[in-house]
């Protein structure tokens, strides 16, 4: 039976570990999560036109204002012709407003919309996420099975598509206040930031080490995510912790892999903020790397970000996170990956403690190493943070090679 690991901010005995939410709040462990399943349609369906107000306006109150409704100015002897008159264009006002709305709830409830990467952004949305409510599109769709794991935000199931078969993991992310939204090009509302991360991620060039996301919905309590579901496979950390002694040749198979990934984000303008052993899924048979949880990352921005907002785990946080009011998204990857090689090839961290991550002291390491794999760690992981290479010289290094 093959395995999966769910990444989280904890630490939990599941199969497969996912994160939701990047805020603080991840660090607590055993939130429970709903078992509602009711679900809303995709981003390009119809909407159902609110009943209350819509863009600051009350419907009644626009009703009103409408000229079809003002008093009339005429003369008292045309007034019996005039009120007639407005008589029948309310009758006929109330009449295209009951069919307009009857339609919009038949598309919301009968119509399911394909996955798009980019669609088409809802005109009328209420929810900051952009999506109206569906309580039968993602039943009519999807069976849900046995959960795979839990922590934090999230929760993932295991599921299978109705019409073809296909096995899909299902991953639940509560609403909360601390959920975080993003504005990208092409929807002109915020989404909650793991799904507007995973669509910027489904612009082409479409990368195989990245998780994909085949769909979503959102409910009034939760989002559910409809995503790939590879077989078999385990999370990095578990084949680390099986494997106790990592030769350098698979080290630098899985490593390649890893900063590929990490640079492809990049290019896509993701910065993911939570590079650590336990987000990547690993194929134990070829060796395959799929990078997964964007719940804690950010739009790339070359002026960096501010040290508060580091969502990441403690143990791969850089030293600038903790001494300086900034830091940048590639110095931040180039120390992750330089943590994930160290605990690749030694089985343990490198800085167990904030105080020996502000230092920064390498611990010794094992006298069988090569040197090029010495250099590339401490050049990884040098305190300070332009002393570093870039993503690029770290793929160039004679080791990487």
């Amino acid at each position: 039976m093959s395995s999966l690991s769910l990444s989280s901010r904890g630490s939990f005995n599941v199969l497969w570990r996912w994160s939701g939410d990047g805020s603080d709040s991840r660090r607590e462990q055993g939130r429970s999560d709903s078992s509602d399943w009711s679900c809303p349609p995709l981003p390009s369906q119809v909407p159902v036109e609110p009943t209350g107000t819509s863009n600051g306006r009350n419907v009644q109150g626009a009703m009103e204002a409408s000229p079809l409704n003002k008093i009339s100015t005429e003369n008292p002897t045309e007034c019996g012709k005039g009120k007639r008159i407005r008589s029948f264009f309310k009758r006929v006002w109330k009449a295209m407003k009951s069919s307009v709305c009857c339609c919009c709830l038949s598309s919301a409830v009968d119509v399911v919309e394909p996955f798009s990467p980019d669609p088409e952004p809802s005109s009328s949305a209420s929810d900051p996420s952009g999506v109206k409510l569906n309580d039968e599109s993602f039943e009519s769709l999807y069976n849900v099975g046995e959960m795979l794991g839990s922590g934090g935000f999230g929760s993932v199931y295991k599921g299978t598509r109705k019409f073809d078969g296909k096995k899909v993991a299902i991953k639940q992310l509560s609403k909360t206040e601390n959920n975080r939204y993003l504005y990208i090009p092409g929807h002109p509302k915020p989404l909650v930031t793991e799904v507007a991360l995973l669509l910027m991620m489904r612009r082409k060039p479409i990368s195989p080490l990245i998780i994909q996301l085949y769909e979503w919905f959102e409910h009034p309590g939760k989002f559910t995510l409809v995503m790939e579901f590879p077989e078999p496979c385990m999370s990095l950390r578990d084949y680390i912790v099986r494997k106790p002694i990592l030769y350098e040749p698979t080290a630098r198979f899985i490593m390649r892999q890893a900063l590929l990934a990490v640079q492809v984000c990049i290019e896509h303008g993701v910065f993911h903020n939570d590079i650590h052993a336990e987000n990547f899924l690993l194929n134990e048979r070829t060796l395959e790397l799929k990078l997964i949880d964007f719940g804690c990352g950010q739009l790339f921005s070359s002026d960096g970000y501010e040290s508060r907002t580091y969502a990441g785990l403690p143990y791969y946080c850089p030293p600038e996170v903790l001494t300086e009011p900034r830091f940048h998204a590639v110095p931040a990857n180039v120390w992750a990956l330089g943590v994930l090689l160290f605990t690749m090839v030694h089985v343990f961290h490198p800085f167990p403690n904030w105080k020996q991550i502000t230092e920064a002291k390498i611990p010794l390491m094992y006298h069988n190493l090569s040197k090029k794999y010495r250099d590339l760690i401490s050049q990884c992981l040098a305190r300070d943070p332009t002393k570093r290479p870039t993503l690029e010289q770290m793929s160039r290094h004679r080791w990487m090679r």
